[in-house]
């Protein structure tokens, strides 16, 4: 009776243990998303700035060769 109470005893302290490992696995994969979510995010932004000073250089030079042929 008292190696099958051990048996069971370490059965479910393995088992927790790979149920921890199992969260643990699933958390990191999650916030791993979330980090990869946040990085295309920024990297958007950064686009978009850049896209946005483009055309205000564009608009600029524009207006300016507009102003010089008058």
């Amino acid at each position: 009776m008292g190696m099958l109470l051990a048996l069971t005893r370490g059965t479910a302290v393995a088992a927790t243990i790979i149920f921890g490992f199992a969260l643990l696995k699933r958390l990191i994969i999650i916030f791993g998303l979330i980090f990869a979510i946040v990085k295309f995010v920024i990297v958007i932004a950064f686009l978009i700035v850049l896209v946005s000073i483009a055309v205000a250089m564009l608009r600029d030079w524009c207006r300016d060769k507009n102003v010089k042929e008058s």
